[in-house]
């Protein structure tokens, strides 16, 4: 038998601590339903993107071998998804680092329920994470603050990113994770329905505001194929309504996604006689789309990133799409495939620059230490 791995009481703590936010009815699960309540995202949605955030964690957890870190860490977190901060914190806990927690505007709620559960599992982790809070840009604060960390993690656009390595004190590691999109992949022959139903589920969680949301999906063969899973994509959206609502939409975003629909109609293939349309919207709902599914003729991919709005474009095989994804270049995330992901569509997706090549369905379940990774938080050079 082999050798049974000592575990740490850093690892056996953080085991601990993440049962506890997958199971639904433990203490630190409904501390978080009930902080986010009122927030923006819908209780379904809450508790689909609590559930799986750490759902792989506990084989990292246990690997994990290596120095404490000792470093101070700044992590300056999003306000698109409900995710990063529990991810994070658990990430640098891991690496036994000090992590300043900088919550967004948009979730205040998810640092401080971290903290107190980081003090309840007890030594080495308790004590270890400060949550934050200042406006963006608060030059005064920020000058207080970043000389603390030895290493600063930033999620945001490219500008924000930008912006932080300009104000970082020199010589600090700034590590960010900037803009990015993710695209689909239905190869010929595979099952038309069951790709549309796993391609729904990564449209309709975080509408689309995420870096691994399914900008745009090739598939594979003629523009009847195209429009045959735009049409299953649409039912299989509809049908996903009462399990993962739709997040309220703003002024702005009514405006954005109506205008998106009025050059969709322009773009998007034309209807074909006695067949399916070519542009599929749900019901409207305080004056805005449930989702937009449109199919396109082949051609670059289109990222909306917001409001459950995909584009759907016909490609003559894996290659093709595979250069077309291409060209998004350091802003390509995810690539994800329907039915099989075969060896031969990983390699060639990952030379088109995809970071991560998984299946449709399972693109917003990325594995525990993929953003942000441990080694972020750590003095090792690889995990």
């Amino acid at each position: 038998m082999p050798e049974a791995t000592v575990l740490s009481r850093r690892q056996m703590a953080l085991l601990r601590g993440a049962a506890q936010w997958r199971g639904p009815d433990s203490t630190v699960r409904r501390r978080a339903r009930e902080a986010m309540r009122e927030g923006e995202w819908p209780p379904q949605v809450v508790e689909a993107a609590l559930e799986s955030v750490l759902a792989d964690a506990d084989e990292r957890l246990r690997a994990w071998h290596a120095p404490e870190s000792e470093l101070t860490v700044l992590a300056i977190l999003p306000g698109n998804i409900v995710g990063p901060a529990i991810a994070t914190a658990y990430c640098a806990a891991l690496a036994g680092a000090r992590l300043m927690l900088k919550s967004s505007s948009r979730e205040l709620h998810l640092a401080d329920i971290l903290a107190a559960q980081f003090d309840e599992l007890g030594p080495p982790v308790a004590g270890t994470l400060l949550p934050m809070r200042w406006s963006g840009g608060d030059a005064d604060f920020e000058a207080r603050v970043f000389p603390q960390a030895q290493r600063i993690v930033v999620f945001g656009d490219d500008a924000t990113i930008e912006d932080v390595k300009r104000r970082a004190p020199e010589g600090t590691n700034v590590v960010g994770y900037g803009s990015a999109y993710s695209l689909g992949f239905v190869p010929a022959g595979c099952d038309l329905a069951l790709a549309a139903d796993a391609a729904a589920l990564d449209v309709a969680l975080f509408d689309q505001r995420g870096c691994l949301s399914p900008q745009t999906i090739y598939v594979e063969g003629d523009e009847a194929r195209s429009i045959l899973f735009a049409h299953g994509l649409s039912r299989a959206l509809g049908k996903l309504g009462d399990r993962l609502p739709r997040a309220a939409a703003g002024a702005a975003e009514q405006a954005a996604v109506a205008e998106f629909v009025r050059r969709l109609l322009v773009r998007a293939l034309p209807p074909r006689t006695h067949a399916l349309g070519t542009v599929f919207t749900g019901e409207q709902t305080a004056g805005v789309a449930e989702y937009v599914v449109g199919v396109e003729p082949f051609s670059g991919p289109q990222c909306a990133g917001f409001g459950r709005i995909v584009v759907v474009k016909p490609c003559t095989d894996a290659a093709q799409a595979a250069a077309a994804v291409s060209s998004l270049g350091h802003h390509l995330d995810s690539v994800g495939i329907a039915g099989t992901t075969t060896p031969t569509l990983r390699q060639l997706f990952g030379e088109s620059g995809a970071l991560r090549v998984c299946a449709l369905g399972e693109m917003q379940r990325p594995p525990f230490g993929y953003r942000p990774r441990v080694t972020d938080f750590s003095l090792v050079a690889s995990a």
